[in-house]
């Protein structure tokens, strides 16, 4: 199996390569030297020479907390590039072989909005409503498509986040309805579980990570 992991080289993108090495016999794990979402010439150059995969995963790193009246036509254009229309391209125009998976891993904001990151919570939440409608698409290819949606996993980002507020994990946690903050493992290993395994049935499901974060269902 070939598997092409987007944001593969740190975080949830790195542990997903990781456990993927496992059971694949090429794992391409490629960064923003490799591929670059927010350049679309970039990403129409990069799929062309990779051309099919068996697995899938759309995996990039969230814009800035910027308040919604700062956010300028600039800024909304280059994370729209990068959130949606990237990811898009792909979708449509990199060929996932029969039986194979797409994973996006996205954010629990795609549920609960945030008015901290309103560019995260406005472009994730759209593109995971097309990840659900071609989900329908795919699956008569016998291609799954399942949405993974953290909330605050232990990556290098959170911490540097928490170091610069005063805070650390422990603070984090008492927070969480579930007492504590997922590793980047957790989520690798549940990748690793369901392409293994072969597992059908969660097509066009979402997933949260959230430590029980969600107050919905």
């Amino acid at each position: 199996m070939k598997a092409l992991i987007l944001g593969g080289t740190k975080g949830i993108g790195r542990s997903i390569a990781l456990h993927l090495t496992d059971i694949c016999d090429d794992v391409i794990a490629v960064g923003t030297n490799e591929i670059d979402t927010k350049n679309i010439t970039n990403v129409r150059e990069f799929i062309k020479k990779i051309k099919e995969v068996d697995i899938l995963i759309l995996n990039t790193g969230g814009p800035p907390p910027i308040p919604f009246g700062e956010i300028t036509d600039e800024i909304w254009l280059e994370n729209f590039n990068k959130l949606f229309l990237s990811f898009s391209i792909i979708l449509n125009e990199l060929k996932i072989r029969e039986n194979g998976y797409v994973f996006l891993i996205s954010s629990f904001v795609i549920r609960e909005p945030n008015e901290e990151i309103p560019i995260s919570s406005s472009l994730r939440a759209g593109f995971s409503n097309l990840f659900k409608a071609v989900s329908i698409t795919k699956s008569k290819d016998k291609v799954r498509l399942i949405n993974i949606a953290p909330g605050p996993v232990q990556t290098d980002r959170l911490l540097g986040l928490l170091e610069r507020e005063n805070e650390s994990i422990k603070d984090l946690e008492k927070e969480l309805p579930g007492g504590e903050v997922p590793r980047p493992s957790e989520i690798g290993l549940f990748v690793k579980f369901i392409v293994e395994n072969k597992i059908k049935g969660l097509n066009g499901a979402t997933i949260p990570f959230d430590s029980g974060l969600l107050r919905g269902y």
